[in-house]
């Protein structure tokens, strides 16, 4: 009778798999992981996240009046600015103001009257009157175009687009004219770190913002397939294994793996579900595109019955035939 008992005992756990152990869970896989949750680096430099001053810009196509103060007769011209950037004042000739802002291109005409000496301490004065491109644009989780006069703030910007949807990604990319290189913020789903994100929005900026995408499970899941990952937070191995229904009764847990593909190169990382749910290990992190792996144990698929009644006459079986 004993080792009847016994038997129905060890066929229960093969059926529960391990699901019957639980343990403090421990917080995700850090981003210095490797291989794992590798972001671009957000802009932390606050002089160009939050410029102290800057005017307006002035583009191609924008009209501007210039007018030249103590001289005399006083000088007033309108120009339209050309597609690249550049005006035609009477006997000075062309002059580049493209994509400067109204005070460098005052300080430019005033050194090309000077340098023709068409001028002394010429005092300059610009003023767009008319700015049919000062628009922001949103490529990417958002398609939109507005036009924008003077500075806004990122979260502004974006609720006129109509805000972020559920999927898209919470880094958000701005190219600028004027910088090099591109500036990156993490607006996160916290209100209350968010505000440090909201930069200024300049009429030239594009501003990007992703599609966080999808993972794929495969395997021993109750629910294999693609599943939308989410931008509002992250999603981690142990919530996309919850997502998918769970692993099965004859899933190996501590098999599972993480497949990643990075450009051109695909890594297969050994992903212990078990281990990472006693909180031995930290759990990772998912990205676009990642596929998680669970492998079936051919000894639980052996011993998988769909009900009590079968179990109890298998383990009557085999008291039978230990007897």
């Amino acid at each position: 009778m004993k080792r009847l008992f016994d038997f129905i005992i060890l066929a229960s756990l093969l059926l529960g798999g391990t699901a019957w152990c639980h343990a403090q869970y421990t917080g995700i896989a850090p981003t210095s992981s490797p291989g794992l949750n590798v972001h671009h680096p957000l802009t932390t430099d606050q002089a160009i996240l939050f410029p102290s001053q800057q005017n307006l810009t002035v583009l191609p196509n924008d009209v501007v009046t210039i007018s030249i103060f103590n001289v005399t007769p006083t000088f007033t011209d309108t120009e339209r600015v050309s597609l690249d950037g550049t005006i035609h004042l009477p006997l000075a000739g062309v002059i580049h103001v493209g994509g400067l802002t109204i005070t460098s291109a005052e300080q430019k005409i005033a050194r090309v009257l000077e340098d023709k000496e068409l001028f002394r301490d010429a005092q300059v004065n610009l003023v767009i009157t008319d700015m049919p491109d000062h628009v922001v644009t949103l490529v990417g989780a958002l398609d939109k175009t507005f036009p924008i006069v003077g500075q806004r703030r990122l979260l502004d910007v974006l609720s006129a687009a109509g805000g972020l949807p559920e999927t898209a990604s919470t880094i958000i990319k701005i190219d600028r004219p004027g910088l090099t290189d591109p500036i990156y913020v993490d607006l996160g789903n916290d209100p209350s770190t968010s505000v440090a994100a909201n930069v200024p929005i300049f009429a030239g900026d594009i501003i990007t913002t992703g599609n966080v995408g999808a993972f794929y499970i495969v395997g021993a899941v109750a629910i294999p397939g693609a599943h939308v990952l989410s931008g509002a937070r992250p999603v981690t191995a142990l919530m996309a294994v919850a997502t998918a229904g769970g692993a099965t009764e004859v899933a190996k847990r501590n098999d599972a793996s993480l497949v990643r593909t990075i450009g051109n190169t695909r890594s297969v990382i050994p992903l212990p579900l078990k281990d990472i749910q006693e909180g031995k290990i930290p759990d990772p992190v998912l990205q676009a595109d990642d596929i998680i792996l669970v492998p079936t144990s051919a000894l639980r698929s052996i011993f998988r019955y769909s009900n009590a009644a079968a179990l109890v006459s298998l383990a009557v079986s085999m008291a039978a035939i230990l007897r």
